[in-house]
């Protein structure tokens, strides 16, 4: 098993070409540098390198998984503004830590302000609105970088989130007997922010609970079964199985 997790962003755009978004990215950034044909790098930093791949042609299905991905935030407008793209962009980098998150957003934000249209998360199926991103950058906290990364979602008969293993967690997931839709996405927010700000030691048995008056949780360690081991959503951490118990 790998010991991090691989971060993946799609990003499309209006670029006629590699040579043409390589200009404008240079031409608009003084943070970052396009290096070669494929890394992006950090000027003060620039051993610190980020994989880029280029596919210059229009991908039909992009505007409706990011319609999908971003559960409501994108406009009508966005929407025929993606479907409009002419290429897209790949930012690829090593997962494992909110630190190793928060940095490639500040290279997605770049490519945004070169000519990028929304953001993909393609290792968690999160996507968001260019002004969104932007905005989530700057003000560069934990509930941001949740809310960029982090999808939640339905299977059958489980509530569960995608995306976590992008900072090296382990995602969650609970029966839908369990909790209505609007306390499922409280629970996982709750839960999932206390373990980015606090990094706790949980252990299978241990209990959660949003409030004091609130429903109790059982945590169980389990292995990711939702998705197959190659899939960029798969969380090779694994997941916590949360049963309520009172």
């Amino acid at each position: 098993m790998e010991n991090n997790s691989k971060i993946i962003l799609g990003i499309p755009g209006i670029w006629q070409n590699r040579q043409a978004f390589k200009e404008k990215f240079n031409e608009s950034q003084q943070e970052f540098v396009y290096l070669g044909e494929h890394h992006i790098g950090k000027l003060q930093t620039p051993k610190y390198l980020y994989q880029i791949e280029f596919v210059d042609e229009h991908i039909p299905y992009v505007a409706e998984a990011f319609e999908l991905g971003g559960n409501g935030s994108f406009t009508k407008g966005d929407i025929e503004t993606l479907q409009s793209h002419r290429s897209m962009v790949y930012i690829l980098a090593e997962g494992g830590s909110l630190e190793q998150v928060i940095e490639i957003m500040s290279v997605a934000k770049a490519v945004l302000q070169s000519g990028g249209l929304a953001v993909n998360v393609e290792s968690s199926g999160k996507a968001t609105t260019k002004d969104n991103w932007i905005e989530y950058v700057n003000n560069g906290t934990e509930n941001r970088a949740f809310a960029a990364f982090v999808q939640m979602s339905r299977e059958e008969d489980v509530f569960y989130t995608c995306g976590m293993h992008n900072f090296g967690y382990k995602d969650l997931l609970t029966s839908t007997s369990n909790t209505n839709p609007a306390e499922t996405v409280e629970l996982f927010q709750t839960f999932c922010l206390y373990t980015l700000i606090e990094n706790p030691v949980f252990n299978s048995g241990e209990t959660f609970s949003v409030d004091p008056k609130a429903p109790v949780f059982q945590l169980r360690a389990e292995s990711c079964v939702l998705f197959e081991s190659y899939d960029p959503f798969y969380n090779l951490y694994g997941v916590w199985r949360l049963n309520k118990i009172s």
